[in-house]
C-alpha cells in the first residue's frame, strides 16, 4: 500500500515511509490519527502543543522567560505522551459531560441509561472523548482546529450520537479554547461540556504561594450532588484573591461570573481566565501534596445530568434538539 504525497505532507513530515507497517487494503485501513505526531502553536511568548491521538488534549503550555520554556499548565511526562493518557496531561475536554454521574446512570425523557463506570466510587467520569483520537480539520501559525465523530466508534460510552470540534489559538501572550459539541441523533439529548486544565502552582519562583481570585454565589456540598448547590462557606469564597490551599478542594461552583485571576506573586505573573456564559459553573481541585491544581471551566454541575432529571433548576446541563449545537470556550491571558 502507498500512502499519499498530501497525507505524507500533513501527518508524517520527514519521517521515510519505507519505516510504517503495511496495511492490505482487503482489511480495514488505519486512521490518519494512529501517525499523528504532536502538533504545536509557538510565537515568541507561548508555547502550546496538541496531542490529536490522545483526545486533543494539550500536553504543554509554557511561557517564554530568560531563554527558557516554564510551563503554566503541568507538564506531560513522555510516558504519558507516548501512551496517550490525557489523565495525566496539561489540559483535555470535557464532552458530552462534565465531571460525574453517580452510578454511572442517568435518567432522561422518562428512558433510563446505563454507562459503564471509570472511576473509583462506580462513576462515569469527565465524558468520552478525551482519550479518543481526534481528527485534524485545519491549521494556522496561529490556530489548530479538530473534530471528532463519536459514530466513528462502536463501543463509545454513550447512548447519544453527536460531533465535536475544538479550536485552539494562541497570539501574543493569549490563549483561546473553542468547543463544540452537535447533537447529529434524531432525538433530543443532553448535552454538557468543558475544559480541565492543570495549573503549576509555582513558576520562577520555586518558594512562592500562588493566589486565585473569582466571584460565586454557591457550591455544591457533594462531589456527586443530588440537590441543589448551597450558599457558600466563608472557606468557599474567593471573591478577593487569597492564597490557595494546598487541599481541601474538589469542589463545583455555580453562578460564578467567568472571570478568574491566578496570581504567582515571587514570578509577578498573572493568568486571566475568562469564559463564555455558557460555561456556567467553575471547579477547583486541589490535590494534596502536588505541585498543580485544576481549575476547570464547566457548562453544568457534577451529576448534572440526574439534576436535571430531579428537577433541579440551574444544572447547566443544555437540551439539544437534532442538529441543535452547544459552544464554549475561554481565554487566558497573561500578563
Amino acid at each position: 500500500m502507498q500512502l499519499n504525497a498530501t497525507y505524507r505532507r500533513r501527518h508524517l513530515p520527514g519521517r521515510s515511509l519505507a519505516n510504517l507497517p503495511v496495511f492490505p487494503t482487503r482489511f480495514p485501513q488505519p486512521r490518519l490519527t494512529d501517525f499523528m505526531q504532536t502538533l504545536h502553536l509557538k510565537n515568541s511568548r507561548l508555547h502550546l502543543a496538541i496531542e490529536p491521538a490522545a483526545g486533543a488534549s494539550i500536553s504543554t503550555f509554557a511561557l517564554r522567560h530568560e531563554g527558557k520554556w516554564i510551563p503554566v499548565l503541568r507538564p506531560t511526562p513522555p510516558e504519558a505522551i507516548a501512551a496517550g493518557n490525557s489523565s495525566a496531561m496539561s489540559s483535555f475536554l470535557l464532552a458530552p459531560f462534565s465531571n460525574r454521574i453517580t452510578g454511572a446512570q442517568f435518567s432522561f425523557e422518562g428512558q433510563t441509561y446505563q454507562l459503564q463506570a471509570n472511576a473509583e466510587g462506580g462513576y462515569a467520569i469527565h465524558g468520552c472523548v478525551r482519550k479518543r483520537p481526534w481528527n485534524v480539520a485545519h491549521q494556522t501559525s496561529e490556530k489548530l482546529e479538530l473534530s471528532f465523530q463519536s459514530t466513528d466508534f462502536s463501543d463509545l460510552n454513550f447512548p447519544f450520537p453527536f460531533r465535536a470540534k475544538v479550536t485552539y489559538g494562541l497570539s501574543a501572550d493569549t490563549l483561546t479554547a473553542q468547543l463544540s459539541l452537535t447533537n447529529t441523533g434524531d432525538r433530543p439529548m443532553p448535552a454538557g461540556l468543558g475544559f480541565h486544565p492543570y495549573f503549576q502552582r509555582t513558576l520562577f519562583d520555586a518558594t512562592e504561594k500562588v493566589e486565585l481570585a473569582f466571584a460565586a454565589s454557591a457550591a455544591y456540598t457533594e462531589l456527586s450532588p443530588d440537590g441543589p448547590a448551597q450558599t457558600l462557606r466563608p472557606e468557599q469564597q474567593f471573591h478577593q484573591a487569597r492564597t490557595l490551599p494546598t487541599q481541601g478542594f474538589d469542589t463545583c461552583f455555580a453562578g460564578w461570573d467567568h472571570h478568574a485571576k491566578i496570581y504567582w506573586p515571587g514570578s509577578d505573573v498573572t493568568a486571566e481566565l475568562r469564559s463564555d456564559p455558557a460555561l456556567g459553573h467553575i471547579i477547583l481541585y486541589t490535590p494534596p501534596e502536588e505541585s498543580f491544581f485544576a481549575l476547570e471551566p464547566v457548562s453544568h454541575a457534577n451529576n448534572g445530568f440526574n439534576l436535571l432529571d430531579h428537577g433541579i433548576a440551574d444544572s447547566g446541563v443544555q437540551v439539544l434538539r437534532p442538529e441543535e449545537t452547544l459552544v464554549a470556550g475561554f481565554r487566558l491571558h497573561l500578563c
